[in-house]
């Protein structure tokens, strides 16, 4: 029961921000005629969704679902890699997978796509798409995803995208 209640409420803090110290999720990037623009992490992931969801619909699938229990999953992932609490990569995927399955009922199929630096939303999207696993995941049967975005202390970003199919 306080384990529960205890998982309960770092997610809360999660969904609410409260570690803005070290994802204050913050980029500044050049933009045409040398200004520059503010880019929230936030804005990254719907970014990334929209770019994503752009590309399934040219080759003809339905669109991902934003789900916030995957994206959850997804932000604390991005945080730890940025924290360097884990190593970058997909380490913990079966417990992430496994949490959200224990929220999400029925779900049958699952995959994670991770990368890092200083990327435009685009930009991810196509690394991805030019990596044939990343890619695959990307073309998969999977109907709901969340993304997570985290910015490291020297100003790196870290991205997650999960994929669930129910």
């Amino acid at each position: 029961m306080v384990k529960s209640v205890i998982r309960i409420f770092f997610l809360f803090l999660i969904a609410v921000g409260i570690s803005c110290k070290t994802n204050p999720g913050i980029k500044t990037e050049k933009t045409g005629g040398g200004a520059t623009a503010t880019v929230s992490a936030s804005s990254l992931e719907q970014d990334i969704l929209k770019e994503v969801n752009d590309y399934r619909k040219k080759k003809g699938l339905p669109a991902l679902k934003a789900n916030s229990v995957i994206a959850t999953e997804a932000s604390v992932h991005s945080q730890a890699m940025a924290r360097k609490q884990v190593a970058f990569g997909h380490g913990g995927y079966g417990a992430r997978v496994k949490r959200i399955s224990q929220r999400l009922e029925g779900i049958v199929g699952s995959a994670e796509n991770v990368a890092v630096g200083n990327m435009s939303a685009a930009e991810v999207v196509k690394r991805w798409i030019n990596s044939p696993t990343h890619r695959k995941n990307i073309e998969g049967p999977y109907n709901l995803t969340g993304i997570g975005v985290s910015k490291d202390v020297t100003g790196r970003f870290y991205y997650t995208q999960l994929f669930i199919r129910k």
